[in-house]
């Protein structure tokens, strides 16, 4: 027997045709594109493929839209939704693709008006209340991890009753115009139980890096770290909840040989927290054969001489460790929990295990001076790492850095697409982005040198190959730019001077 249910949740109105227990809800994923402005750095989204392997590993029938790869039009995206023609639209989203994910669920919305549409990612799970105030096309935020909510929002529409949405922990949802907001769900502790991320849903072939297909695992989450220019506890929670060997190694096979990984990167954000764990995927890998190149990240405290050596003797070609400043100060004011000194070890070690280094910086910090930033440079020089990432700070909402700076009075942007570590987004008069710009460029004309191009090339390795294409790409830009401000200098005619040395006004000159 046939029947349908009505239920009006936000824009929303439930209007499903249930044939028993057998029809299960159909969901369609979207990863909203970076906005123009910003620097398009693609990368194959594994929260979304954490998703979508979870409902198809219940029998739900997923499709993923991919507008980082594809970059559809708002058109192309209404045409989208109606011929896949899902029960429920859920899109992540952070801080610096916020905005295009609405425009993604206005879409949706105007395809669909009764679709269900949810939102998730660091952004929402910090921002919830305020979605609902920017978006009238969001019926639901997804809140920090969403694998076990998401399970259970299909569940709800499969059945037709979202009465139940007050049970789902984890959400907030608005009905009949008012906004409720869900007790968070508690973290997933057994991280072994997901299954693998549904990498079919993607074309790998786009995600290929000189030439070898560039394929990234999780092995673990939580952080019980203190930085404050990071939000990642929001999602993930301050514990460590690490995979255990066995099944991270029989990802890292499947990945080979299902997908032709040629290059992995372990994304974790420490890899090497738990020390003993490192050493035993290393211990795996090794009793496996997985001779494949691969890179990790992790801090300076939590590496060891004798660690460096163990991960490069299983593959291990690059190490990103998250310096950040060369600043005792700045380091303090961060809450990095680690010392000028400590950075420089680490360093060392890595090198003398023969693993390149690459490290992050973060510049522009509040209260930051033209001194404090020298430090950092200096500390670069005497260092020498292999590559180096500067990352202006950015506020991220649900950071103590957000309340810090808005606690300082300093002025911040808006316009969330602004929200990347290439720009500033807040003006420090200690520091200003004119002061930035200027040395970020110094550093790189000099740092991106024809030696440092030269010297790569000859390394021969993988990832001294993609350095090397780096500093290239930055020299081939230096050159253009040079002709093209020439040319610009060129056109403009010099001013006559006068007698005593001063430019003659311009009205004065003739012909």
């Amino acid at each position: 027997m046939l029947f349908a249910k009505h239920i009006i949740v936000g824009g929303a109105v439930l209007n499903r045709k249930s044939r028993g227990n057998n029809v299960k809800a159909h969901v369609a994923l979207v990863n909203p594109p970076y906005p123009v402005e910003a620097p398009q750095a693609i990368f194959i989204p594994l929260g979304i493929c954490y998703l979508a392997a979870v409902l198809e590993e219940k029998g739900y029938v997923v499709d993923v839209v991919d507008c980082q790869t594809s970059q559809p039009s708002q058109q192309q995206l209404q045409d989208k939704f109606a011929s896949l023609n899902p029960d429920i639209i859920g899109v992540t989203s952070a801080t610096l693709t916020y905005l295009p994910a609405l425009d993604i669920l206005k879409a949706a919305k105007k395809a669909l008006p009764n679709a269900l549409t949810m939102i998730g990612g660091p952004h929402v799970t910090v921002m919830d209340q305020q979605v609902f105030t920017e978006s009238p096309d969001v019926d639901i935020v997804v809140r920090s991890e969403g694998e076990q909510t998401l399970l259970e929002l299909a569940g709800l529409v499969s059945e037709g009753n979202l009465k139940g949405l007050s049970d789902v922990l984890g959400i907030t949802f608005r009905r009949n115009e008012q906004v409720y907001r869900n007790s968070d769900r508690p973290f997933i502790i057994d991280i072994d139980k997901l299954p693998f991320p549904a990498h079919k849903h993607f074309d790998v072939s786009k995600y290929k890096i000189m030439g070898k297909t560039y394929l990234p695992i999780i092995t673990s989450r939580g952080c019980p770290f203190q930085c404050t220019f990071c939000a990642g506890y929001r999602m993930c929670g301050r514990g460590f909840r690490g995979r255990s060997p066995s099944k991270v190694v029989d990802e890292l096979e499947w990945l080979r040989d299902s997908f032709g990984a040629g290059i992995f990167a372990f994304y974790d954000d420490t890899f090497t927290f738990d020390a003993n764990r490192a050493m035993a995927i290393c211990d795996e890998m090794q009793k496996r054969k997985m001779d494949l190149p691969w890179d990790c990240r992790t801090r300076v405290d939590r590496v060891s001489k004798e660690l460096l050596t163990k991960l490069h003797g299983t593959g291990c070609q690059l190490i990103h460790f998250g310096v950040e400043s060369g600043s005792q100060q700045m380091l303090n004011l961060m809450r990095k929990g680690t010392t000028v000194e400590q950075n420089a070890q680490a360093i060392a070690w890595a090198k003398e295990a023969g693993i390149s280094v690459a490290i992050s910086l973060v510049i522009g910090y509040p209260t930051e001076t033209p001194q404090m930033l020298q430090q950092t440079i200096d500390f670069i020089y005497k260092t020498k790492p292999d590559y180096v990432y500067m990352c202006e700070a950015v506020p991220y909402p649900g950071t103590e850095l957000y309340e810090y700076t808005k606690k300082l009075g300093l002025e911040l942007n808006t316009d969330w697409t602004q929200y990347h570590e290439q720009t500033q987004v807040f003006k420090n008069d200690l520091l200003p982005l004119s002061k930035l710009e200027e040395t970020k460029k110094q550093f790189y004309d000099k740092y991106f040198s024809p030696t440092y191009y030269l010297k790569k090339r000859r390394q021969g390795d993988y990832y001294s190959q993609v350095m090397a294409r780096m500093a290239l790409n930055h020299l081939v830009n230096k050159y253009r730019f040079s002709r093209w401000a020439f040319k610009q200098v060129g056109k403009v005619r010099s001013p006559k001077v006068s007698p005593g040395g001063h430019s003659t006004p311009s009205k004065q000159q003739q012909g």
